[in-house]
This record gives structure tokens, sequence and C-alpha cells, in this order.
């Protein structure tokens, strides 16, 4: 399945809360890409991820034409870009006085970008989906339970997801659901039994 790019800007607007990244693939050619991670890829793709989000869009349609094996390689790979999370990490101790005032010294940075909670939440979600597509339901589940602790909660999807039915109802998928799954309280009894 092709995205057409107004398609594709549509899920990325509807899909992030920070900042827009968009990987637009090219509508006009097909292109082979020689570099390791897409040498396998055929198909509108112009260049490697250098982000999360591009490698989430990546993965995405490749999970779309099937291509499951594809995929999970660029979901792997994209826990390793940066994120949408700003952050400084401290290289050195400066001498002299410090730059914010009151005592010497001081810190040089460098800016990374890390995954953030909901990043994080959706890559772990989607490698399950290409797991449990490729048959693997120890690897699905554990990464369901990484997407759960890090706060992903909608259960109710992860039971009717389509990319999850090769593990629905094994021991191990409905023994980690019920680790997580609300049970919601039922004062009076007014909608049955649970």
């Amino acid at each position: 399945m092709v995205f057409s790019t107004k398609a594709l800007l549509s899920f990325l607007l509807l899909s992030s809360t920070n900042a827009f990244v968009a990987f637009v693939p090219s509508s006009s050619s097909s292109l082979k890409v020689a570099s390791p991670l897409l040498s396998s890829y055929e198909g509108d793709y112009e260049q490697e991820p250098t982000t999360f989000r591009e490698s989430e869009v990546l993965g995405l349609r490749l999970m779309q034409e099937g291509r499951t094996e594809e995929a999970l390689q660029v979901f792997q790979q994209g826990m390793r870009l940066p994120g949408s999370r700003p952050d400084v990490v401290r290289t050195k101790t400066l001498s002299g006085p410090s730059p914010v005032g009151g005592s010497f010294g001081g810190l040089e940075g460098n800016w990374v970008f890390s995954l953030d909670e909901f990043e994080t939440q959706a890559a772990h979600y989607n490698i399950a989906c290409a797991f449990a597509r490729l048959g693997n339901v120890q690897e699905s589940v554990n990464n369901l339970q990484l997407a759960f602790q890090a706060g992903f909660d909608n259960y109710a999807t992860v039971r009717v997801d389509p990319d999850l039915q090769g593990i629905s109802g094994t021991p191990e998928f409905e023994d980690m659901m019920s680790q997580y799954e609300r049970k919601f309280p039922n004062p009076f009894g007014l909608f049955g039994k649970k």
C-alpha cells in the first residue's frame, strides 16, 4: 500500500504531540538506496531514517506492505535514533567565572534528543506487532510488557489489534494481560458480574 503525501502528513499531524518531523517519500519514482539499513528495501525511500519519527513512518509503511522482517529491523533501529525529548549532556567542567553567576566554573554540554514516553510506547508496541506477525510469541509479549511499563494503557486496542492476533489467546499473552488490564469496580452489580 502506498501512502499519499496528504495521508502521511495527516498521520504525522494526528500522531505527534511533539516537534513535527516528516519523512515524506518521493511519489514520482522508485529508488534503490545504497545504505546499510535500507539496502534491501525497494520503493520510494530517498534516505535512511535519521530520527525515530522517520523510522516509525517507514516501519509502518513496510508493515502495511507485508514486509514484516524489514519493518522489525527499522523499528529496532529507530529506538537508537534521536527522538523528540531534548536534554543537555554535560561534557566537561570549565574554569573561570560561572556563566550563571555566583561561583567559579561551569559546565560545557551537548544537546541530545532521546525518545519521550510516547515514542518509547510506540516503539515497543510496533516491535510487538512485528514479532506477533512473525509468530514469535515471547518476544511480542516482552515488548508489549515494555510498552505497558512505559505507560501504554490502551488494553482494548491490544485485544483487537489484527497485528496481534497471532499471540492473542496464548497463555503468555493472557497471563501478561491479566497483570495489566484494569479491573473496573462494579458497585451494585449493574453491569453483570466480572
